[in-house]
């Protein structure tokens, strides 16, 4: 195979057309995972493709064939490469057409609504610069027909679901498993990878990828009339999935790793440093959105239930991390200095929270745990008395530290009820603790409850995950099952991601696929469930 440089142009274009081997698929996704410019190579042809796939059939003109017998007879049998000028005239056409499709990409993509306008669905428009800090949105537009008002009942369970056909827009949308009931989120350019319901139900917070760029996008839905905001775009980092809502539903705090992804990306204005992590939260009563830190280091954690006000937990990510708890609504020049502990998801009720610990170490714009890395739970933060409830308990009773090595990321979830919880995505840098090594495995979920003992071996999920798939995410509708979001490997560039939701029992064999029956499976995921 010969490269243009150390560019794969041949591989990009036997991919479109499905000419790939295995090996040759493997070797174009590693490149492409390095290589900027091949990624928008790729994202150039697919839209090119695209556009030209979807352009109508015309009529021939009535006189094509007397016209043709002409050009056959003047041509003197000579092919058309062998006439006087023939390369340069249909090279020109060819550039006249690229210029053409172009054109078309570009003026298509030009916003003429707002930052981040989605097709089918009303959506605010985001002001590119409003001042350092703050970026106001305005009122939805509306569209031509009213979407209708989705909600969530108690317990009841809502996922996001992703379709589109190869090569061709993806079009998201949000639906109540119970009901039916669906709210259209417009397109994007990657699958959904979080989620978080409001304590409102009002809206839904959510990331995609943001195609191949190895970035991520947040967004927020609002569930009455489908409105889309656009909250900016980060790096695709360990730690910054995390959507946190106020107990009152009025603020969304959320991490974005400065990156740079061109003018023309689409993304809301970020004036942060490149590769620098800092907090922004959206106001959804006042329609704001406004990046709160300036740090470089700054991660959204959790809100803190019950507390007076609006507290947040920050963490800060360092050799040695640290926490504050912020009250939006007062001063916060004095606030808490919380040493030791990173990324506290406080339980429903606010009784006690789930930690990380450890030595951190950098790495680009990200951090990830180096050291004894292990996720802590809490106190009881009613009765923890004069001792610090942040002296935490180890999650897993069964895993030890061999010379630090530990977990270097991971996340974990709270059920309804403040005793359930569960851990997944766990990347273990320490020797294997299980006699066939393969404990603790990143690809599993582990259940655990505060009242019947930490996390073990035996703790592990019964979940079935086909080679090469991973663990997206997981919520908590009931004390007693788990929705799992399931990816799988892609079965070709330009190919539509795809997804299993399951809902497996906690203590029973079987369980259900949501939105099965279709093979490959459209992207179902992540799930949030009704307060």
């Amino acid at each position: 195979m010969t490269f243009r440089g150390n560019h794969v142009d041949e591989l990009i274009s036997a991919s479109l057309t499905g000419d790939l081997t295995d090996a040759e698929r493997l070797e174009l996704n590693a490149h492409l995972v390095r290589c900027e410019t091949c990624r928008a190579t790729l994202t150039a042809f697919t839209a090119e493709r695209r556009i030209l796939s979807g352009m109508p059939l015309a009529e021939p003109p009535r006189d094509l064939s007397a016209r043709v017998r002409t050009g056959i007879e003047s041509g003197a049998g000579r092919r058309w490469w062998q006439r006087p000028g023939g390369l340069i005239v249909v090279g020109a056409s060819l550039a006249t057409v690229a210029a053409a499709v172009l054109a078309v990409v570009v003026i298509g993509n030009l916003d003429r609504s707002g930052v981040g306008q989605q097709s089918g669905s009303p959506v605010a428009s985001v002001s590119l610069d409003p001042g350092p800090s703050a970026v106001a949105t305005s009122p939805a537009t509306e569209g031509p027909t009213p979407v209708p008002a989705l909600s969530l009942g108690p317990g009841e369970l809502g996922y996001l679901s992703l379709v589109g056909a190869p090569l061709e827009a993806l079009r998201l949308s949000f639906i109540n498993d119970a009901t039916g009931d669906t709210i259209q989120a417009g397109t994007v350019s990657g699958p959904p990878i979080a989620a978080a319901l409001s304590p409102s139900g009002r809206w839904l917070a959510y990331i995609t990828q943001k195609g191949e760029t190895g970035a991520n996008e947040v967004w927020v839905l609002h569930l009455a009339d489908g409105k889309v905001v656009p909250l900016g775009c980060t790096e695709a980092a360990s730690f910054t999935d995390r959507l946190a809502w106020s107990p009152d539903g009025a603020y969304l705090a959320f991490t974005l790793i400065a990156t740079d992804l061109g003018a023309n990306s689409g993304c809301p204005s970020n004036d942060g440093a490149t590769q620098t992590a800092d907090v922004w939260f959206y106001d959804v009563t006042q329609g704001e959105r406004i990046r709160l830190t300036r740090s470089g280091d700054a991660y959204a954690a959790s809100f803190q239930p019950g507390a007076a006000g609006s507290t947040l937990l920050i963490s800060h990510a360092a050799e040695s991390p640290w926490s504050e708890a912020v009250p939006l609504a007062a001063d916060p020049s004095n606030v808490e200095r919380i040493e030791g502990v990173f990324m506290p998801l406080f339980s429903p009720d606010g009784s006690r929270a789930i930690f990380w610990n450890g030595t951190m170490t950098p790495s680009g714009g990200s951090w990830h745990f180096s050291v004894g890395g292990m996720p802590q739970l809490s106190k009881d933060f009613r009765s923890a008395g004069p001792a610090s409830p942040w002296i935490g308990d180890s999650l897993f009773t069964d895993l030890t530290p061999a010379g630090g090595e530990a977990f270097a990321s991971g996340s974990f979830a709270w059920g309804p009820d403040s005793d359930r919880f569960a851990f997944w995505d766990g990347a273990w840098t320490g020797v294997p603790q299980s006699p066939d090594g393969t404990y603790p495995e990143q690809r599993a979920v582990y259940i655990g409850a505060v009242s019947a003992g930490m996390l073990t071996a035996e703790s592990r999920l019964a979940t079935e995950l086909p080679e090469a798939a991973w663990i997206v995410g997981v919520a908590l509708p009931t004390a007693n099952e788990a929705a799992v979001t399931i990816g799988l490997p892609s079965a070709g560039i330009g190919d539509p991601p795809s997804a299993y939701l399951q809902v497996i029992p906690f203590d029973a064999p079987g369980g259900r696929t949501i939105g099965g029956g279709v093979e490959p499976p459209p992207w179902n995921g992540p799930a949030v469930y009704g307060y």
